[in-house]
């Protein structure tokens, strides 16, 4: 009798995962990245501080489609970088996390934490779509705003969110509420929270895009964490936390292609109060951004031309609000300039950004942005055949602000030269071969002071497999 039982409540558990299994499905995608990367000479000067590293990088990204138009979508990042919390660069290839023992003798590479990226419901209907939870988020060119997409993107934005897309024919709009920091836990106060909207025009048929992107974000100055190399770069020593947080954000977005011809720009302002005193004033910020790419293709032709140009604003001396704007770490120009850290001060006032003052010009990864600076990148490509493209890049560049308290400097950065030799044996596989060639311009001397501006070069090798 009870085999009989047994068995019966055996087949209705199958009947049901049966029919569970059947109403549910699970979608993988991934990606695995590794990649090498060596920098001659980032200080420009004595001692030099070469660096040479290399990163290996999994992530998977399951979704659950609940029902029709009901999923729920998540990413986790298999290898980790302890460094760069909260970023896909990947753990440092030979990197021992053993905790006790001798690294010297083992035999075991020792284990990695597993990060859960993003976790989010997303559900779609006939004129829009729902989201909540732990989402990425970009918007435009990724001036400001990137999701890390790219097969060797480093960084992403996400946000804890609630945000539904109203579609209307080409057109959509998004409200977005967003909570960046909960630091109360349950409690009410001491939270940052985003509220924003997004209003977009986007045609395949025209090509052509253009659209809006505002936040505001408010903190409580109880829980602001600002670090103290960032609090000292925004109100220099002595300066303190003593308000509340209140910027605003806003991009726009214009884009329109052709046959033999298109163009993205996207422009970034920034205003508001950061909650920092230097003990007489309030430290405000106040910066804008702007990117422009133009492109050429190939059409009948074996060769393709783009051309990048932008600019941000940098930290006026003379000010005593803030100017400085950085673009987003994914946004990149060059192998090396704007890229990795150079020269021997913050020229480009990035420090802001940065919380591991433990992290210098000679043991940090590609963490550079581009803030008080001017650029110009014309760049062709040739399609030496299905598989090899040779892409070679000019990039020059010139601060805007000088460096604080430097006597007679100039605004020089110099020009790089970029090679890179691209396989891709298929569509989801690439190999990527880059030679960076940097002649730094007067600018790293800071005028007076001498420091150095020696030439510099930096290789790098990487893989991305997608599946």
């Amino acid at each position: 009798m009870f085999k009989k039982n047994l068995v019966k409540v055996l087949g209705l558990a199958l009947t049901v995962f049966a029919s569970s299994a059947q109403a549910m499905t699970l979608d993988w995608t991934g990606g695995y990245r590794f990649e090498w990367t060596e920098v001659d000479r980032p200080t420009l000067g004595t001692p030099g501080e070469r660096k040479a590293y290399g990163l290996n990088s999994l992530y998977l990204s399951p979704k659950i489609i609940a029902a029709d138009g009901v999923n729920v979508v998540s990413r986790f990042d298999l290898l980790t970088n302890t460094s760069y919390e909260g970023s896909q660069l990947g753990e440092i290839w030979g990197l021992n996390n053993h905790t006790t023992g001798s690294k010297a003798v083992s035999n075991n590479q020792g284990t990695t934490s597993i990060q859960t990226s993003h976790l989010y419901l997303n559900v779609n209907q006939e004129y829009g779509a729902l989201i909540v939870g732990r989402a990425p988020f970009e918007f435009g060119l990724g001036l400001t705003y990137s999701a890390g997409k790219g097969a060797f993107d480093h960084w992403y934005d996400s946000r804890d969110m609630v945000a539904y897309k109203i579609v209307v024919g080409d057109w959509f709009f998004m409200p977005v509420l967003s909570r960046k920091q909960s630091g109360s836990g349950f409690g009410q106060g001491k939270t940052i929270s985003s509220t924003g909207f997004q209003l977009q025009y986007e045609s395949e048929e025209n090509k052509s895009t253009i659209g809006v992107f505002q936040e505001n974000i408010r903190g409580a100055q109880s829980a602001l964490d600002y670090s103290a190399d960032q609090i000292t770069a925004y109100g220099g020593v002595g300066a303190v936390a003593t308000s509340d947080l209140n910027i605003q954000r806003t991009n726009f977005v214009l884009g329109r292609g052709f046959d033999s011809f298109g163009f993205k720009v996207e422009a970034g302002f920034q205003t508001g109060e950061t909650g920092i005193s230097n003990g007489t004033e309030d430290i405000s910020v106040n910066g804008y951004g702007i990117a422009a790419e133009f492109y050429i293709p190939k059409l009948e032709s074996k060769w393709d031309w783009s051309l990048k140009a932008g600019m941000a604003t940098g930290d006026d001396a003379e000010s005593t609000e803030f100017g400085g704007y950085a673009f987003n770490k994914n946004y990149d120009v060059a192998m090396l300039m704007f890229n990795h850290r150079l020269g021997q001060h913050d020229f480009l006032n990035t420090n802001v950004g940065r919380s591991n003052s433990n992290l210098t010009v000679g043991n940090s990864a590609d963490d550079e942005s581009i803030s008080n600076a001017i650029y110009i990148a014309p760049s062709a490509n040739y399609v030496w055949n299905e598989r090899f493209d040779v892409r070679n890049t000019l990039v020059y560049g010139q601060l805007l602000n000088s460096v604080k308290n430097s006597v007679d400097s100039t605004k020089d950065l110099g020009l790089e030269w970029d090679i890179e030799l691209i396989y891709k044996p298929s569509e989801k596989i690439q190999w990527v071969n880059q030679l960076g060639l940097l002649f730094p311009g007067s600018a790293w001397k800071n005028g007076a002071e001498g420091l150095g501006s020696d030439f510099t070069y930096g290789f790098a090798s990487k893989a991305a497999i997608s599946f």
